[in-house]
């Protein structure tokens, strides 16, 4: 029980929370918008010491203001957040990412039992599966049932339930409203969470790369936001079709990668791009339209469970909602679950000390 209502509780908080975090501050628009190296270049000094920029999120509209994210050196997850006005480079707020939301992510994910916290997490939703579809067998009402129309009064709680069988006719009745979304997460859990998954998806295999003696060379004492403007430049003259969504930065300038909406595929499927400046071209490194079955069906897997899809946005809001009230679901599966075994024990006792 104790891991489900975990998972669950954290899945769920890890949807709400960040949506009630603050959000990019908007600006008043005048003039053309500054260039990327610049707007960050005036994030740093906000930034903790030792830290380092890495990703920079441009002003998605009119009004809004560009993010630089900042987190020690090799660190996917940032730490700290500076909002600068993008059209007149200064910075206009900061914030500390909450050490919980990484804490929670670290508890939903492993269970905080490493090294082996990822092979449990999948055998729960491997568990979680088996119950969802036994749970289903369960429930499935008797033929006359389905003809008399009756079975609808077992998916409803009954205000006049009480004891036992309120625990019972509401176990039964969250189960049937979210076994199959339960079924879904619990599969795509697993999938997200066993090492060997990845392989069988064919997600591991190494990203085409050109060698050269630059990267055995030591990183050079340049930012690495240094050279952006033209690499923005160049997608901007060889792809105008791409909407740029994030820039992946590093300590190195050759470590850029752009995250971009191509109109062929949609939001839903960012593609990545580099710039080759000995080729002078962009370079994409993840080609949506290039994705093996495998590849399109787990990221298909990781999008929908983490309720990132992006468009479109009533279906992403409803999802969203859908994925978050399923976690509080699993939680409310969980206490009445223990709430049954704890009656019928009471009762059994109360029936042999009668006896």
């Amino acid at each position: 029980m104790l891991p489900l209502v975990l998972q669950g509780l954290t899945g769920t908080l890890l949807i709400v929370i960040p949506l009630l975090l603050p959000q990019r501050p908007h600006v008043t628009a005048t003039g053309a918008q500054a260039g990327a190296e610049a707007i960050i270049a005036a994030s740093r000094p906000c930034a903790p010491s030792g830290m380092i920029p890495l990703r920079f999120n441009p002003a998605r509209w009119s009004g809004d203001s560009a993010m630089v994210t900042y987190g020690p050196a090799g660190e996917r997850h940032p730490t700290f957040e500076v909002f600068v006005n993008p059209n007149h480079p200064a910075v206009i707020n900061t914030y500390v990412v909450p050490s919980y939301i990484r804490f929670m992510h670290n508890l939903h994910a492993d269970l905080f039992l490493l090294p082996y916290g990822q092979t449990a997490t999948g055998i729960m939703g491997i568990i979680l599966s088996a119950m969802a579809l036994t749970g289903l067998v369960i429930w499935w009402p008797h033929p006359a049932l389905w003809k008399t129309g009756k079975w609808r009064k077992t998916v409803m709680i009954s205000p006049r339930a009480r004891g036992l069988r309120l625990w019972r006719e509401m176990h039964v009745s969250s189960g049937f409203w979210f076994s199959l979304l339960l079924l879904f997460l619990s599969l795509s859990g697993s999938v997200l969470a066993f090492p060997f998954a990845r392989p069988l998806f064919g997600i591991n295999r190494p990203a085409p790369h050109e060698h050269s003696h630059h990267d055995h060379m030591p990183p050079a004492p340049v930012m690495g936001e240094q050279g952006l403007d033209g690499t923005l430049a160049m997608l901007k003259s060889q792809m105008p079709e791409a909407t740029l969504l994030s820039v992946q930065l590093g300590e190195r300038p050759a470590q850029q990668s752009l995250e971009i909406i191509l109109p062929a595929y949609g939001a839903n499927h960012p593609a990545t791009v580099q710039y080759n400046a000995h080729e002078g071209r962009m370079h994409i490194s993840r080609d949506p339209g290039q994705q093996r079955w495998g590849e399109w069906s787990f990221q298909w897997l990781h999008m929908l469970h983490e309720a990132r899809l992006a468009t479109p946005a009533p279906v992403a809001v409803i999802w969203k909602t859908t994925v978050a009230m399923g976690g509080l679901a699993l939680a409310v599966l969980a206490f009445s679950g223990l709430g049954m075994w704890i009656i019928r024990r009471r009762n059994a006792a109360r029936r042999e000390n009668g006896s």
